[in-house]
């Protein structure tokens, strides 16, 4: 499988709600995974559309590292 990376934008609040279902340790990635394939997950995930937006790539980077650096210290 091909590794790609996509870059979303997403509203602070969304932001928190997905954080308080992510396990400890757990990628984005893999919480998105584990949402879609649970169909309860998958209802909620469709509840959030409309959240995503496409942004500025370097300054979603930027607010990443510095989110990290937050929830790592």
């Amino acid at each position: 499988m091909t590794m790609t990376t996509k870059t979303i934008t997403i509203r602070e609040d969304v932001y928190r709600m997905l954080l308080s279902v992510k396990r400890n340790k757990e990628s984005f990635s893999q919480l998105f995974e584990r949402m879609v394939k649970s169909r309860s997950n998958l209802n909620k995930l469709k509840e959030l559309h409309g959240a995503f937006e496409i942004g500025d790539k370097d300054l979603l980077l930027k607010e990443m590292s510095e989110k990290r650096k937050e929830i790592r210290y």
